[in-house]
């Protein structure tokens, strides 16, 4: 489960367990704000992937929470990356809508991490859902709509 486990959260690494490698492919805008973390083992059923960051001070409000446009980014790369990874095609999903329910703070040195559903894949969409998890439960609810990724040519 997401939590507090590494010292303060200085340094942004992942917890030991469950093999969690630093984001493929991250793109300038999503290096710039991570880093973020993936892992495709220990997954729960149906679950395409699981991503996570460590709370870090550039991820924070001015009281110390992490800022709510930084949980937001995190939602919408979680949302894209389950339907790019339940689709098995490497490239980008852009996003059409998205709706997010804030349900708790996330403080400096929290493991947030998501918990990714695809709803259903149409021709041209897919609709994505996600909660995630912090050191005190369920930090935000979130889902949208994704343009289908295309297969390479």
């Amino acid at each position: 489960m997401a939590g507090q486990d590494a010292g303060d959260g200085r340094d942004g690494s992942p917890p030991e367990e469950h093999g969690w490698e630093p984001m493929d492919r991250p793109g300038p805008f999503t290096h710039y704000v991570g880093p973020f973390f993936m892992r495709n083992e220990g997954l729960g059923e149906g679950e395409p992937t699981r991503l996570g960051f460590r709370v870090q001070q550039h991820h924070c409000n001015p009281r110390l929470v992490c800022h709510g446009g930084m949980l937001a980014t995190f939602v919408d790369l979680c949302l894209a990356r389950g339907l790019i990874a339940a689709e098995g095609i490497v490239g980008s999903a852009p996003t059409i809508t998205m709706t997010m329910d804030f349900l708790a703070g996330a403080a400096m040195g929290d493991w947030i991490e998501s918990r990714i559903s695809v709803v259903k894949i149409t021709r041209q969409l897919g609709f994505v859902e996600t909660i995630l998890h912090g050191s005190q439960g369920p930090v935000l609810r979130g889902s949208g709509t994704y343009k289908r990724p295309r297969p390479p040519a």
